[in-house]
C-alpha cells in the first residue's frame, strides 16, 4: 500500500495551520513528522485519520481516493491504524480481547494465533489474560500498538506514542515498534517533537514549522545538510548566532568566521558553508549554526568570557558568553580554563551552515 498527500492545506478560523503539505509513503516505510508545538503535525495526522475534514487536498490510497473535501468517509471507514499517547485500552477487556477487539470473520483459534504472535514480537508472552489496569506504561502502549497492526491496517498513525515513558524505556519501546512495523510492512506515520526518537525511527522525516514543510529526507541528509536553522540545530545538533556577511567572512560577537569559497572547499580549511541558494551578499544580516565539536578555544584578552562548564558523559562543554549570545565548545578533553577566562574561539576548522536572517 502507499498513501499519498496532495497539497493538503487547513485552516482554524483565519489562522493557516497547514499549507499545501504533499507527502508519498511507500510500504513497510516508517515517515516521522517533526516539528515544534503548534506547527500543525497532530492535525495533519487528524487529517489523513479522518479525525478532522479537509479543507483542501487530497488523500489517495494506492492512488484510489480516500478523502477530500467532498468525501470524507468515519475513521472506522478507513484501513488505518491509530496509536496514541494515552493508549486507550478497553479497561474491562483482557490484553487478548483488546487486540482481537477488530478481528473480525476470524475464528477463536486464528485470534489466540494472532494474539500469541503479536504478543510475542513486543516481549509480552504470557500476558494475554492480564487487564490494562495491571500493567506498566510501557507494556500499555506496546498492547496498543499491536493491537493497531493486528487488524493489518493499510496505514499506521502514531501521534506522540512513547512521550509518557521514561528514557531507557522509550528506547526499548523505539526498537520494538520499528521492528513490528518493519515486519508488517505498514506504511507509517509518526508524529513527534523528540529529534531523537525520529532519527531513531524514521527512515524519513518531514519537518514541518508554522504549518509549511521545511525539509523531507533521510535521518542522514538532514543532519549534513539542513535546509534551514531549525532544522541544523533540532536534528543536526547545532547552535546558532548571529552575524553579518563581510567580505570572505562573518563578523560575529564571538569574531570572524571564514566562508568556505573555491579555494577551500574541500581543503579542510574550513567547513563553515552558505546556503546554496542563499546569494549572501556584503553586509546582509545572517544566521550562522555551529556544531559545539567544530569550535577551538584559548585563553586571550576577549571577546568572549567562559561562563560556565559542565561534564556530559561522552564529551567536555564549556560554554562561552559574548554580548548577550552563547555558544557551546565541546571536547573529550577537560577544559582547564576556569569560568570568566577571556577566550578567544578559533573557528579556523569550524563545521557548520549559514542562513538568510
Amino acid at each position: 500500500m502507499t498513501i499519498q498527500l496532495h497539497d493538503i492545506s487547513h485552516h482554524f478560523g483565519q489562522k493557516p495551520v497547514l499549507t499545501h503539505i504533499n507527502l508519498k509513503v511507500a510500504d513497510g516505510e516508517i515517515v516521522c513528522i517533526l516539528g515544534p508545538s503548534g506547527s500543525g503535525k497532530s492535525t495533519l495526522l487528524r487529517i489523513i485519520a479522518g479525525l478532522e475534514p479537509i479543507q483542501n487536498g487530497v488523500i489517495t490510497l494506492n492512488d484510489k481516493l480516500m478523502a477530500d473535501a467532498a468525501t470524507n468517509p468515519p475513521p472506522e471507514s478507513r484501513a488505518i491504524g491509530l496509536v496514541f499517547q494515552d493508549h486507550v485500552l478497553f479497561p474491562h477487556q483482557t490484553v487478548a480481547e483488546n487486540i482481537s477487539f477488530g478481528l473480525n470473520d476470524v475464528t477463536r483459534e486464528e485470534k489466540a494465533i494472532i494474539v500469541a504472535e503479536q504478543l510475542r514480537q513486543v516481549d509480552l508472552s504470557g500476558l494475554a489474560n492480564r487487564y490494562p489496569d495491571t500493567l506498566s506504561g510501557g507494556q500499555q502502549q506496546r498492547v496498543a500498538l499491536v493491537r493497531a497492526l493486528a487488524t493489518r491496517p493499510s496505514v499506521m498513525l502514531l501521534d506522540e506514542p512513547f512521550a509518557s515513558a521514561d528514557t531507557p524505556l522509550r528506547r526499548k519501546l523505539r526498537e520494538q515498534a520499528r521492528a513490528a512495523l518493519k515486519k508488517a510492512g505498514t506504511p507509517t506515520l509518526m508524529v513527534t517533537h523528540d529529534p531523537e526518537e525520529a532519527m531513531d525511527m524514521a527512515d524519513r522525516i518531514l519537518v514541518i514549522v508554522d504549518g509549511c514543510e521545511v525539509q523531507l529526507g533521510t535521518p542522514e541528509s538532514l543532519w549534513h545538510s539542513p535546509q534551514s536553522p531549525f532544522v541544523a540545530q533540532t536534528l543536526g545538533g547545532m547552535q546558532s548566532i548571529e552575524g553579518v556577511v563581510s567580505g570572505g567572512c562573518v563578523e560575529t560577537a564571538f569574531g570572524l568566521i571564514p566562508l568556505e569559497d573555491e579555494g577551500t572547499k574541500g581543503a579542510g580549511l574550513t567547513k563553515a558553508i552558505s546556503k546554496p541558494s542563499a546569494g549572501l551578499k556584503d553586509r546582509q544580516n545572517v544566521i550562522v549554526c555551529l556544531r559545539g565539536a567544530s569550535l577551538g578555544l584559548k585563553a586571550s584578552s576577549g571577546p568572549a568570557a567562559i561562563s560556565d562548564k559542565r561534564f556530559m558523559g561522552s564529551r567536555y562543554l564549556t560554554l562561552v558568553a559574548a554580548d548577550s549570545q552563547q555558544l557551546r565548545v565541546e571536547s573529550n578533553q577537560p577544559n582547564e580554563l576556569s569560568i570568566g577566562t577571556l577566550v578567544e574561539i578559533n573557528f579556523d576548522l569550524a563545521a557548520g551552515f549559514i542562513y538568510s536572517k
